[in-house]
């Protein structure tokens, strides 16, 4: 004779009061190390970032894009780059971004003031900002 299959009853255990794993029973961080213990990463001396070579990415008429990657030191891992737009005669622009550093390149470059005609300008301003308003 085959057995009928029984229908599993249902079991209500009681909630567990406290966990013998929890943080606050064992206090502070908790882990392998213990409450007191320094983790890994706090063990380790600061990263220190090297830049790569630069390499040419784009280039138009008037301008170039050179991307300057970023690794960390002791890992060899790559941290990031950097992307420096410069139009001829300028300064680099730099972006974080390539896309940012493309659509910028389709304006026009930025214009570039004289140092003499900037100082100018600011003894001028000086000028008028110290002379008394009631004079003649």
């Amino acid at each position: 004779m085959a057995k009928q299959p029984r229908t599993p009853k249902a079991t209500s255990a009681a909630p567990a009061q406290f966990d013998m794993n929890s943080r606050e029973r064992k206090g502070g961080k908790g882990g392998p190390g213990g409450p007191g213990r320094r983790g890994r990463d706090e063990k380790r001396p600061p990263s220190r970032i090297e830049n790569l070579p630069p390499s040419l990415v784009d280039r138009g008429e008037g301008w170039t894009i050179w991307k300057i990657g970023k690794i960390d030191q002791a890992s060899h891992a790559p941290v990031g780059a950097e992307y420096q737009l410069i139009f001829d005669g300028h300064d680099p622009l730099v972006f974080d971004y390539l896309g940012a550093a493309r659509d910028r390149s389709k304006e026009a470059p930025p214009e570039k003031a004289h140092v003499g005609e900037v100082a100018t300008d600011e003894l001028e301003d000086a000028t008028v900002e110290d002379a008394p308003a009631d004079c003649p």
